[in-house]
């Protein structure tokens, strides 16, 4: 399969699990939720840390997807970007904690998730987390930052789980990272603006 062919696969995955979704909305939607205002200085002083976040977020996962094809990458390669994307992801949740009151208690209980990844099984990680059998009711904006947490989680548990980075385990690791991307410009709407 070529680079082409199985860039457009990953987008059709993506879209359709994300047109599936429980949580899903557009960037249109985004911008009529409900969100608390930064009132001071400092409160916007962290939201435009926030937005390079976000930039520095699509850059890590869009490095990450281009570096799958490469035969000599390692294990460690691919965690180290995992992780990078999940210590970004941990400061949009804290922040959209405070933007978006009303999903404190779902990204709360999913930022859990960091404590388990070195037990926790794919499936349980999928029933629990990407399909939130253990986290809390929450509105559909709730989702879309929870993912950017999520899916570099699930990278780290492929890789746990398949060190030799199999064609199979390449392919879920893109299909993770390319649903992501699809998510950032709508946590910018929800978080950022």
């Amino acid at each position: 399969m070529n680079k082409f062919t199985a860039l457009s696969f990953s987008f059709l995955l993506c879209f359709s699990l994300n047109s599936f979704a429980s949580g899903t909305m557009s960037v249109d939607d985004a911008k009529n939720v409900k969100k608390a205002q930064s009132m001071d200085e400092q409160a916007n002083k962290q939201l435009s840390i926030i937005a390079g976040l976000l930039a520095d977020y699509e850059i890590e996962a869009k490095k990450l997807v281009s570096e799958l094809d490469d035969d000599s990458l390692t294990v460690e390669q691919v965690n180290k970007r995992a992780n990078k994307l999940i210590d970004i992801s941990e400061l949009v949740l804290l922040t959209a904690r405070f933007r978006l009151p009303q999903c404190d208690a779902y990204l709360s209980q999913s930022m859990t998730l960091k404590d388990k990844l070195s037990t926790i099984s794919h499936e349980k990680l999928e029933s629990d987390y990407h399909a939130d059998g253990a986290l809390p009711a929450a509105p559909a904006e709730c989702y879309h930052t929870k993912d950017m947490f999520v899916h570099p989680a699930t990278v780290v548990v492929l890789t746990r789980d398949d060190a030799g980075l199999s064609t199979d385990t390449r392919k879920s690791i893109d299909a993770e990272i390319t649903e992501v991307l699809a998510h950032t410009e709508i946590v910018r709407e929800l978080v950022v603006y």
